[in-house]
């Protein structure tokens, strides 16, 4: 049975009512605009879709305007419909003012009384199932979000055991790509193409700038010293290995993608096939310039280099902080967009705090054993 909360300040209308729905409606009676706001807050929790508030016009005059009002909004946060029992056409002025969802006028008809509320509480009900089904929804998208994270970070992960030398490579290249532009969302230059949720997108699909190194033999990943030239020119196919997986998943997707999903993986293939393109033009694969090179790849570029440069390897000893900055710095212009370095410059403090910070994060590679891990071809490239 439907309740009907009722601020009673006429005792001839709560006769009436009384009359007109004591079949349909269980009436509770309170007397003041302060115990219907007690009761409310006392309930917290409570999905009120049965739920309706009734006050007369009287209760205006004995209580205030205020007060009534507050009575009202405090229904409404709970969705709770409240009506107005009214005599005149300016009491059915003030209902609307008053933020009523509607009005009932006397002498009460009971067919139209009835239909009135029986209205409002079928309206509340689907309300408050599209509220719910939305927090449902709300919910499987955060749950969805976490588990596209942590496939990101496994795909990011593999590329990382082959190349294991690189550490915590992909974590801190996430961050010094977001801080950059995070930096530069109000530049003019870019603040049309940085949004937030562009800037999300950045930071997500950085972490798999390298998985095409999965298809580089180990001889070359961990060689200890100097690539060949030949074995350099293998190492650099990484970048079109990893735009060929990015490619492909798209393709397998066909039409069954969002628009987020599906600027996701552009920018996925962005980062994976240009972050050693150079601003000069003289980096690989394609030999992009300047603004030919996106935007993700231009921020990738300073995070991978600085990164890069303060890291081990297994042919050269980390470097220091002040001298991967001055690398960064002697490159505008030439290797980097002049205004990503600028970005840097001011944020050379973040830098040095994220790869402090980022040092240890994953297992070492003596970890990773099995029993601690239990429980193309070119072409198809993008034109310039």
């Amino acid at each position: 049975m439907s309740e009907l909360i009722y601020l009673c300040a006429s005792e001839e209308m709560l006769e009436s009512l009384s009359g007109c729905l004591r079949e349909d409606y269980s009436l509770a009676v309170v007397h003041t605009p302060a115990e219907l706001i007690d009761r409310l807050q006392a309930e917290d929790g409570v999905r009120y879709a049965d739920y309706l508030f009734l006050l007369d016009a009287q209760a205006l005059e004995r209580f205030g305007y205020e007060r009534c009002a507050s009575a009202i909004a405090a229904a409404q946060a709970k969705s709770v419909p409240a009506l107005l029992l009214c005599e005149s056409t300016e009491q059915k002025e003030r209902s609307v003012a008053l933020g009523c969802a509607d009005y009932l006028c006397r002498p009460l008809s009971v067919p139209v009384t009835r239909s009135k509320l029986g209205t409002h509480l079928r309206m509340n009900a689907l309300r408050q199932k599209v509220d719910a089904q939305h927090d449902a929804m709300e919910h499987m998208l955060s749950e969805l979000a976490v588990v596209q994270d942590a496939a990101i970070l496994c795909l990011a992960a593999i590329a990382r055991v082959r190349d294991h030398s690189t550490g915590n490579h992909i974590l801190r290249t996430q961050h010094y790509v977001k801080a950059l532009a995070e930096h530069l969302r109000h530049h003019p230059r870019f603040a049309e193409e940085l949004d937030g949720d562009t800037i999300e997108l950045l930071y997500k699909t950085a972490a798999l700038h390298d998985i095409g190194k999965v298809a580089i033999p180990d001889s070359i990943l961990q060689k200890p010293s100097k690539l060949t030239d030949d074995e350099f020119e293998l190492m650099k196919r990484h970048t079109i290995f990893g735009y060929q997986a990015m490619h492909t998943a798209e393709q397998l997707m066909e039409r069954n993608v969002g628009v987020q999903a599906a600027k996701f993986l552009r920018i996925g293939q962005q980062v994976t096939l240009s972050h050693h393109e150079r601003w000069d033009g003289g980096g690989y694969p394609q030999g992009l310039k300047g603004e030919e090179i996106p935007l993700v790849a231009r921020l990738m570029a300073v995070a991978d280099v600085y990164d890069a440069v303060c890291s081990r390897r297994p042919y050269k000893d980390a470097l220091s902080h002040d001298t991967a900055s001055k690398t960064i710095l002697e490159g505008r212009g030439t290797h980097f967009d002049p205004d990503v370095v600028d970005a840097f410059d001011d944020l050379k403090d973040t830098f040095e705090y994220v790869a402090g910070i980022l040092e240890d994060r994953f297992p070492s590679l003596g970890d990773l054993t099995l029993h601690s891990l239990e429980g193309f071809e070119t072409g198809g490239l993008p034109s310039r």
